[in-house]
This record gives C-alpha cells, structure tokens and sequence, in this order.
C-alpha cells in the first residue's frame, strides 16, 4: 500500500529514479517497463506533458512506448519523414532541442507538419550503453520554452537507466527476439487505445487517467493490461462486489468501467 504522505514530500528526482528502478531479466519485461517509464518521466520532469520512447531496431524505428495518440502521431510523422529531433538523438548520439512552434532548417517538413498537434516544445535524449545505441527518449510540452528551468541532468539519469536496461536485455534475448516483442505490443495498441476510448466516455476521465486506471487494476488482478484492455471492450468488466472490494491505490474502491 502507498503511503501517501511519504509521497506528497519526496522530491521529484527521486520519485521519479525510484519508479524506473530494477533490473530486466527478459525482454518479456521491457513492454511494462517502459510504459512505466513514460508515465514517470511525464508525471515527475518540470514542463513536460508527454513522452514517448523511440527504439532502433536494425536500424529501423519505432516508437516503443508512449503516454498518448499524440506522441505517437509526432514520432510516425518523424519516421515517415525520416527526419526529426527524435531520430537525430537516436542515430547522432547527442541531445536534442527543438521548437515546434516555429520552423526548424534541420528538419524543415516534420516541423511543418506538426504544428497542428499542439506541442510546442520537444527535447530528444539518445539512449545509448557501453557504446551502442538503441533509440531515444522524447520529452514533449505544450508551452514556449517547456523545459527552459526543468533539471536536464535529471533527464539524462533517467535515460541512461533507460538505455542500460535496454542493452542489458538485448545481451540477454537479442534483436531478433526483441523485435518480435515490438511487433506484439503494436498489434496490443489498438485494443488499448479503443479501452481508454470506453473508460474516458464512461468514467468522465482524460487519456491519462485512463491509461492509469488500466495500469493499476492490472496489477491488482494480475492480469496484462492488454488483456485487461479486451475485457473493458467486450463489456466483461463489470461491477460486483468483488471488484467493489478491490482498491487501486489502497485508498479508493475500485471502479468498473461503467461504475
């Protein structure tokens, strides 16, 4: 159980290193992982509103995580393109800062073509481990200057820890078993996209909260929030009594989708 008041005075760096903590013992790991990343990196960095993570896979990318559609959208205009902050950071090797608002000469058609999703501000750091580069993290904000008082060193500890759990994996499993986890969480995507669709109708909450809501009742149930996700769809999430009993955060009953 969480102990609220511990968390209300825990600083942020430390929370936030705290969440994305641990070792990886197999790519079947690194789908959680990383959607915990994203959600700790945009709920504990100063200015930032999403965040995804681009990997390279054989030199391809793909986004391997994200907090919403609209990270997604960012990253798949990048990749078409194949231009962009994010996959600079990844195959440079070096942050990146970009305005969003206004044109960029270094990738003048993604700036262009982004302008309608509402971000203002992006900053790009590679995850790169014992010399080898596996993708970026990609900090996105809604404001002018987002991230022009943010800690950037706090940045940098949590994608190196990002990228150390990623080379450790791929040592352990390889690309090719990697990529095959990629292509699963992609084809996992739409059924969560579609159940936070349904929770945010019915339950009268944002993107975030939803994606939240499935996180937490997952791991309550012990259940993947894929398959989660389908049950919300199908409508077997319902309300009883032992789901009135369960709590998401030790504080608060859980909820059904339609409770």
């Amino acid at each position: 159980m969480t102990d609220l008041r511990t968390e209300a005075v825990t600083p942020p760096h430390e929370a936030l290193l705290s969440e994305i903590g641990g070792v990886l013992s197999s790519v079947d790991e690194l789908q959680e992982y990383l959607d915990r990343l994203v959600n700790a990196a945009r709920k504990h960095i100063d200015g930032c509103d999403e965040v995804g993570v681009t990997l390279l896979v054989d030199g391809r990318p793909s986004t391997a995580a994200y907090t919403t559609v609209t990270t997604l959208e960012i990253d798949a205009i990048q990749y078409q393109l194949d231009e962009g902050p994010c996959l600079e950071a990844a195959r440079e090797r070096h942050e990146v800062i970009a305005s969003l608002s206004e044109g960029d000469d270094r990738w003048p058609r993604f700036t262009e073509a982004v302008r309608r999703d509402g971000m203002k501000s992006l900053m790009a750091f590679p995850l790169v481990s014992g010399g080898e580069s596996v993708g970026a993290l990609n900090l996105y904000g809604k404001e002018e200057d987002a991230f022009e008082h943010f800690e950037i060193s706090l940045a940098r500890t949590t994608s190196q820890r990002a990228a150390d759990a990623l080379v450790s994996v791929l040592h352990l499993d390889g690309a090719q078993r990697l990529a095959g986890q990629l292509e699963q969480a992609m084809a996992s995507r739409a059924s969560i996209e579609q159940a936070k669709g349904v929770l945010m109708a019915l339950r009268g909450i944002d993107e975030h909260e939803a994606f939240e809501w499935l996180r937490q009742v997952s791991q309550n149930r012990n259940v993947k929030v894929r398959d989660l996700a389908e049950q919300v769809i199908s409508g077997v999430m319902k309300q009883d009594a032992s789901a009135a009993a369960e709590t998401t955060d030790g504080h608060r009953p859980e909820r059904s989708p339609a409770g």
